[in-house]
Order: C-alpha cells, then structure tokens, then sequence
C-alpha cells in the first residue's frame, strides 16, 4: 500500500470521526460526547492511533446518527434488538463502498465496530474500525443547514 493509500485512510478516518458532528436542530441540553474512533487497515504493518473528539449530538438523536458515515454514504439496512443496533451501510462516488457493522449501547455510553470492504483510489481495501462514545455533559448542536 502506498503511503498516498495511507494518507488517503487517514483522512477518510478523519472525515467519518467529524461525521458524527451531526447538524442538529439548535436545543437546550443536547448531549455532549466524547467519541473514540480507531481503525485498522489490512496490509498496513501497524493500526493507525486512536483518535477522540468532544462532539455535540442532538438529544433523541436516532441509532444511525451514532453510524460514522461520509455524505456520500447511506443505510440500507438496520436493525434495532434491545441494544443492540446493527447496520449495513453502501457508499457510492469515488471510493465506492460497503460497511456492515453493529453499536451496542449503554446508560451515556455506547460502543461499536465497524467492517468496510471496497475499492480506495483504484486499489481494493479492507478496514476494519472501532468506536466507543461517553456522554460527557450537555451542549447546544447547531441548527440544520437549509
């Protein structure tokens, strides 16, 4: 893999961790998270670091609201057993994609795992990506754009 491929899957974690900065209609005590993603690549010799970020999540938000996704990404498949939410995910575009993955939650706490399989600029890619969230107090998320 070329460090192009890796830098490339560096941003790509990057870019679904701020995917969980979801836009929100503005509210009083919308929950703030701090949110634990790490990812691992097959064909890399080592995994990438963890990486946490504080993000404001509408309160009520819906289970695939906690599913880190790119914009041009979508559900097409979820399911919801007690707490259990499991998901399948397709992403169309350059980097098309498919991610299978489930997110089990707690009282303020949740953890997850997701499987992506596809192609990334040309060559085929295989990512496996861990998560973890704990509400860490409350915040006001921004509002929707129009």
């Amino acid at each position: 893999m070329t460090m192009s491929v890796s830098r490339l899957c560096l941003a790509l974690a990057s870019a679904l961790l701020a995917a969980f900065c979801l836009p929100a209609a503005a509210q009083e005590k919308d929950e703030l998270w701090d949110i634990t993603m790490k990812m691992e690549m097959a064909g890399m010799p080592m995994s990438m670091p963890a990486r946490t970020s504080r993000v404001c999540v509408e309160k009520g938000a819906k289970d695939e609201s906690y599913v880190p996704q790119q914009s041009d990404c979508r559900n097409v498949e979820s399911k919801r057993t007690g707490n259990k939410y499991t998901f399948k995910t397709v992403c169309d575009g350059k980097n098309k994609m498919t991610s299978t993955g489930e997110i089990t939650f707690g009282d303020g706490t949740y953890e997850g795992r997701m499987k992506m399989t596809g192609m990334m600029e040309g060559q085929p890619m295989d990512m496996t990506q861990t998560y973890s969230g704990k509400r860490v107090g409350t915040c006001t998320a921004p509002p929707k754009p129009k």
